[in-house]
């Protein structure tokens, strides 16, 4: 018979990993390319120090000259508190009662449970590592029952959301009913009134605490404790490229660069628009397509080797050029279930017949040297016909 107590071993002892594995794996190849370490842990904060420059000490003399000074290289401290990542799991006390004598039922139960947790989980988790760290989803450009927005690629159905406007929360809790990608709009569970264009749409209770992302390390006015404004090394490399076509010879140029700067990059990621113009060229050029297999087996076009890899959580004229080695997910252990005293990880709603459990991982991702970041926009997202 199946009870509680048996529930929450086969959590435990089956799904936990599986869960785990699946959302280091499958979350995205960028995700899956970026380092994962404990160290650095202080606390409830990390802290890295990060190099800004090149030993002094150096210099070229005669025999009798004086010896350089012994200068460190100089080093900046960041500082960035872990962020907490939950995913919920719940099942129904009457689906518990009617599936208890039947293991069958019972495992089908909570597969069904798990697969939904971990697209979630993954879904969040890949656009989370684009963002800014503040959480929001998208812009309301027009207020109406159906409302549209600047970009639907980081909302899904099924999302509870919060809305704030300019001067603080309007609506908390709102449950998507749809979302219209080709028509930018989403239809609430619910009429919310007195929207307005301008508001922001986050996931609920996530305003300011998500990850800060690659957006964040380009756009954000203070990165790790750290104002850009007093250590312009801090600022990634920007290029607005209005019109320019995304081919060989620009991707070659804006790589030249960041390795003038020091920087090599291994990692390209663009939109999929970009991605189908950069193979038209190629086609209309005849040139040979070369390709690669990323480590969670996505298969990738290469620039002379380099994978061009797309996302939809990038704009549509907008491309990322990264070494991933400078990024480093910094995690206080991997996924776990929420404990009590008791080491209990199912537990009744007080409100509601229900049991749930709660997925947590303690994380933050750090750039060392957000200086070799290239983030271009602006590039043409127009397909060629003729050369």
């Amino acid at each position: 018979m199946v009870t509680l107590s048996s529930a929450e071993n086969v959590l435990k002892d089956v799904y936990l990993g599986v869960i785990a594995d699946q959302i280091n794996t499958k979350t995205n190849p960028l995700f899956s390319k970026i380092k994962k370490t404990a160290r650095n842990i202080v606390g409830k904060e990390i802290r890295v120090v990060a190099p800004i420059g090149i030993n002094g000490g150096i210099m070229a003399g005669t025999e009798t000259s004086v010896l350089p000074e012994g200068v460190d290289t100089p080093y900046l401290s960041f500082v960035a508190p872990l962020k907490n990542l939950y995913g919920r799991f719940e099942i129904s006390d009457k689906a518990i009662r009617c599936s208890s004598s039947d293991v069958n039922s019972f495992v089908n139960l909570l597969q069904d449970g798990m697969d939904s947790l971990l697209k979630a989980s993954i879904f969040n988790l890949s656009r989370m590592i684009y963002g800014d760290g503040s959480g929001c989803l998208a812009t309301i450009t027009v207020a109406s029952d159906v409302v549209t927005v600047s970009n639907t690629d980081a909302v899904a159905a099924g999302m509870y959301v919060d809305i704030y406007s300019t001067t603080g929360l309007r609506k908390a809790n709102v449950f998507v009913k749809n979302v219209d990608k080709a028509s930018k709009t989403i239809t609430f569970g619910e009429t919310v009134s007195d929207l307005a264009t301008g508001d922001k749409i986050y996931v609920h209770n996530s305003k300011d605490n998500e990850i800060i992302g690659l957006k964040g390390i380009v756009n954000n006015a203070s990165l790790y404790g750290v104002n850009k404004s007093e250590y312009p090394i801090m600022n990634a490399k920007t290029y607005t490229k209005t019109g320019v076509a995304f081919d060989e010879d620009f991707v070659q140029e804006i790589i030249d660069n960041l390795e003038m700067n020091g920087t090599v990059v291994n990692f390209i990621n663009c939109s999929y628009e970009l991605k189908r113009m950069y193979q038209k060229y190629l086609t209309i050029y005849q040139k040979n397509i070369n390709y690669t297999t990323l480590e969670d087996g996505m298969k990738v076009l290469t620039h002379f080797g380099t994978p061009i890899v797309p996302t939809n959580q990038i704009g549509a004229d907008e491309c990322y050029f990264l070494n991933t080695d400078d990024f480093t997910f910094y995690e206080l252990g991997d996924w776990k279930w929420l404990e009590d005293e008791s080491g209990r990880i199912l537990k009744q709603d007080s409100n509601k017949p229900a049991f749930s459990a709660t997925l947590v991982k303690y994380t933050e991702l750090l750039c060392q040297k957000p200086s070799g970041v290239g983030f271009v926009s602006g590039l043409a997202t127009s397909l060629p016909t003729t050369k």
